[in-house]
């Protein structure tokens, strides 16, 4: 497996009252033996080099992969600083192709945690990977990692990426900072089964999911063929959506649901800046959501992790929703630019790899 190593580089800190933003990898900095590619040993090739970036005087990291079926590929840099104050890492991007690129950061204990964003194929475009999102790396655990601590980004080392498409690929990195104000805490939580915990988005409002009206008709469910289910009741007189899935490594499942209230007239989120999910959990779980807009077309993006601690609510940019780049629906208009003002369905996607159950009481958008 590949082996990560552990140098210190200089980052740029910067932290204002509001808000966090610090330059952690600007590409340029980067000295010998602070960056080098890994991969598996059953035919995968992978390659890296520094280039100009999204704007100019910048710097990007390109990297030439070419990926076999089921193996793995990527390149470490070594940075240093502290992104505990932080909500997400933001970065312009480009790709040959559309698909995932995995993110690994080593936190202050040595151990890697890894989240995964979407880029599509194109020019530059903007990507923000969420830093609550970030969970332990479950197949890799780092020869010097200290365990038994929680997730802590007071003292980052290690910032690797792995692009996910297999096959022939290249993908571009511009600068990446780190942006924003992490939560203190969870919007809410409980040790109780109960849905009575308040869910209080900040301002007006356009309700996505009504619990209470999702039946066989609003509602239904889809699974891969590797052993992956999902199954869900509408529990205590409707007050939420019970959920339990399992889901295997590769896999997927879910569920879709009728937006908005008891009819198809759908939701419109088109002024919306922010979507919030109460969810209950006993264990930190990260739930992709797809929104179907006014021309059919599906956008998709991933919630920050849940803390496992009870009810809480988990927030996702609007501006996070990109062009799914695996489905299309057959009714889409494609090309069309993306109009939330009609959202007629949308989808809950777990992509935390286990079996969970958990709850869905409230989806809103403001």
């Amino acid at each position: 497996m590949k082996k990560l190593i552990g140098v210190w580089l200089a980052a740029l800190m910067l932290q204002a009252s509001a808000a966090f933003a610090a330059v952690i990898q600007d590409w340029a900095s980067l000295g010998p033996g602070a960056a080098g590619p890994y991969n598996d040993s059953n035919g995968t090739k992978v390659d890296f080099s520094f280039e100009d970036g999204p704007k100019p005087g910048t710097k990007a990291l390109k990297i030439t992969s070419n990926i076999a079926s089921g193996g793995y590929a990527g390149v470490y840099t070594n940075t240093s600083g502290d992104i505990s104050k932080a909500a997400n890492l933001v970065f312009m991007a480009k790709s040959s192709v559309a698909g995932d690129i995995q993110i690994a950061i080593k936190d202050a204990f040595n151990v890697q945690y890894i989240e995964k964003v979407t880029v599509a194929a194109g020019d530059w475009a903007p990507v923000t990977a969420s830093l609550a999102a970030f969970t332990k790396d479950p197949y890799y655990t780092p020869p010097d990692a200290i365990a038994g601590h929680p997730m802590d980004f007071s003292k980052i080392s290690n910032l690797n990426f792995s692009p996910q498409m297999t096959g022939a690929s290249v993908v571009e990195i511009g600068p990446i900072e780190a942006s924003g104000t992490a939560s203190a805490s969870a919007a809410s939580s409980s040790s109780s089964s109960s849905s009575s915990a308040s869910f209080n988005p900040g301002g007006p409002s356009v309700q996505v999911l009504d619990a209470s009206t999702i039946d066989a008709k609003s509602a239904g469910t889809f699974q891969d063929s590797q052993g992956s289910s999902f199954t869900f009741t509408a529990a205590s007189g409707g007050k939420y959506l019970s959920i339990t899935y399992e889901l295997k490594q590769g896999g997927y499942c879910g569920m879709w649901c009728r937006a908005g209230g008891s009819d198809w007239s759908g939701a419109n989120l088109a002024s919306a800046k922010i979507l919030n999910i109460q969810v209950y959990s006993k264990a930190a779980v990260v739930l992709g959501i797809a929104l179907k807009d006014k021309n059919n077309n599906q956008y998709v993006a991933d919630s920050p992790s849940t803390k496992g601690s009870g009810w809480e609510t988990v927030s996702i940019p609007m501006s996070s929703f990109i062009l799914d780049p695996y489905y299309t629906p057959p009714d889409a208009v494609k090309g069309a630019p993306k109009d939330f003002s009609k959202v007629a369905t949308f989808n809950i996607q777990p992509k935390t790899v286990g079996k969970f159950t958990i709850a869905v009481s409230k989806v809103a958008a403001q």
